[in-house]
């Protein structure tokens, strides 16, 4: 539910930071002081359209934030959208320049109006004669009856049905549609991929010939420098070569040998001393360890012609290929394995095709049960909610007003929510046929049957937070009190706001904020404060009686108070 609004150099507002609670909360004020500057600050918070210069006047930016305490499925939402998880909180933010450009935010973290929007849909809903109402949207008929309906796991196995059958489906048209364009694109892969079947490349040959090409290219000078190289390590033992050229210089291995002679002659204790001799003998130990493992590389060192003309041949093909196709001649066999699996993805055989047109008529069964299940909850519960909220019509000034979940069926026409068309009609007056809810009622009417949809379908309902912006317009002090009960009840399970001209509507509330006006010599502010007892009171005599408040006043309010709360 939304705790915290706070607004900044927006409209006459210069500074706001309001806290709301749960319950039923009402937002009373002389006309014209402001009421709507809050819900446009709000609105603009959840992502709606920037309407005319908002920032007031003199400031740079307008800047609104809505805190909200959310549940475990709004957490999971903003994981899956990788937004900052914050506790059991979100913070929704709208920052708007004087040039009207504007930056939203969730927790911190850029986001934009869309994004505001969507999350905004799950977390607060408004309703008035003037606000876009989610009972206008085009699939809010269908959510609302699966919330009432509770088939949301249902619903949810329909879809993932519907989207296996479809993925599938669109596989075997794909195949079906083999086209001329496809024809051509499969004899295409088969000669690129017959070509490089030729070359029977190997994962990270190129690395590997290119290195022995370089090996078997350079083993003349390989084999010398490795040899004067065993000779200058070696001692007389290690070959016939190293012994030939030892008797015009010692080895490295030699010398050492005979300095570690020459200092164990030397009969002294000292640690200098000492750690000299060690480093020699070290020194020996890697001598003989070098001389070993250059022997090893040069026994493997070959002078091979023949060799050297394959390897040659062989890296020319490979590099000629790569060439062709575009790529590095490393890359070569990746792109080999590319267009084989492309090439295999065409060639389906019949066997194939009839197991896959099994299994797409397996997939539409079992959606068309699971769909079928769906539908028949759907029109279950569409009678039972039509009677739930048709009761609450007359207690609203709606007259003979009623209303019908109307739901087409249709196998033929599926969709991932099922087989459903569901729309809301309404009659307004007996003797006149059922029309589109969004066609036939009229602003006042249109918030008052929302108001008893909302009261019906609240304990099912997934949005935390309502708004009900003026939803007594036009109706007298008995309706307008029987409104207010509705909304009282309502409030019993989800957060409350409620702009609204009537006191008897006010004072059915928990909370009761007022909105006025300031107005200086050269600047105009608008202000919001909570109320206590007696203020809410000294509002609603006012609301009773006009601009002067008399004791008659004050007495009838205290005693609205009084019936509300007993």
């Amino acid at each position: 539910m939304l705790v915290h609004l706070s607004i900044s150099q927006f409209a006459l507002v210069e500074h706001l930071e309001l806290e709301l609670k749960a319950g039923m909360t009402t937002i009373t004020g002389e006309t014209g002081a402001g009421k709507s500057i809050l819900l446009g600050a709000l609105g603009l918070a959840l992502g709606n359209r920037i309407d005319g210069n908002i920032v007031r006047n003199g400031a740079e930016k307008a800047d609104i934030s809505a805190t909200f305490i959310i549940s475990d499925k709004i957490i999971k939402w903003l994981d899956n959208h990788d937004y900052p998880i914050e506790d059991d909180t979100c913070i929704l933010r709208r920052v708007v320049t004087q040039e009207g450009r504007s930056r939203g935010y969730i927790n911190g973290r850029n986001a934009s109006a869309t994004e505001l929007k969507a999350l905004a849909n799950q977390l607060i809903d408004i309703h008035g004669q003037y606000a876009h109402q989610s009972l206008m949207q085009k699939d809010a008929p269908r959510k609302l009856l699966d919330n009432y309906a509770n088939t949301r796991g249902l619903c949810l196995k329909t879809k993932q049905s519907f989207q296996a059958w479809q993925e599938k489906l669109k596989q075997k048209n794909n195949l079906q549609e083999d086209s001329a364009e496809q024809q051509a694109q499969r004899q295409l892969l088969t000669y690129q991929v017959q070509e490089l079947d030729s070359l029977q490349l190997v994962a990270n040959e190129v690395a590997e010939l290119e290195t022995e090409l370089k090996r078997l290219s350079n083993a003349d000078a390989i084999m010398l420098s490795g040899q004067q190289a065993l000779t200058l390590c070696a001692d007389g033992s290690s070959g016939d070569a190293s012994s030939s050229s030892a008797s015009s210089q010692d080895s490295a291995l030699q010398q050492v040998q005979q300095a570690i002679q020459e200092l164990d002659q030397i009969d002294d204790d000292n640690d200098v001393l000492k750690e000299s001799r060690e480093f020699l003998n070290q020194a020996q130990i890697q001598l003989v360890e070098a001389n070993e493992a250059l022997q090893n590389y040069i026994d493997k060192v070959e002078i091979n012609p023949q060799r050297l003309q394959q390897i040659d041949q062989r890296l020319g093909a490979i590099f000629d290929l790569a060439r062709k196709h575009q790529v590095r001649a490393e890359e070569l066999y990746d792109k080999w394995q590319e267009l084989s699996d492309k090439l295999n993805a065409l060639n389906f055989s019949d066997d194939d095709m009839e197991a896959l047109i099994q299994q797409v008529s397996e997939l539409e069964q079992a959606y068309l049960k699971l769909a079928l299940q769906l539908s028949k909850k759907r029109h279950k519960a569409a009678g039972k909610l039509d009677k739930e909220v048709n009761t609450h019509f007359e207690a609203l000034a709606l007259g003979n007003a009623r209303l019908q979940t109307e739901i087409q069926s249709d196998q033929k026409q599926a969709y991932s929510h099922g087989i459903d068309d569901i729309d809301l009609l309404v009659q307004t007056n007996p003797g006149m046929p059922m029309g589109q809810l969004c066609k036939v009622a009229s602003g006042g009417e249109l918030s008052r049957i929302s108001l008893a949809i909302q009261v019906v379908t609240a304990r099912t309902s997934n949005i935390p937070s309502l708004i009900f912006d003026e939803v007594d317009v036009g109706i007298g002090g008995g309706t307008a009190e029987r409104v207010g009960r509705l909304l009282n009840q309502l409030g019993q399970h989800s957060q409350v706001l409620c702009v609204t001209h009537q006191p008897q509507v006010a004072a059915q509330a928990q909370n009761h904020l007022q909105v006025s006006k300031i107005s200086g010599d050269e600047q105009t502010f608008t202000n919001i404060r909570t109320l206590d007892n007696t203020q809410r009171t000294e509002e609603i005599a006012r609301m009773l009686g006009g601009v002067e408040i008399t004791q008659h006043t004050l007495d009838h309010a205290q005693e609205m108070l009084a019936m509300s709360n007993g």
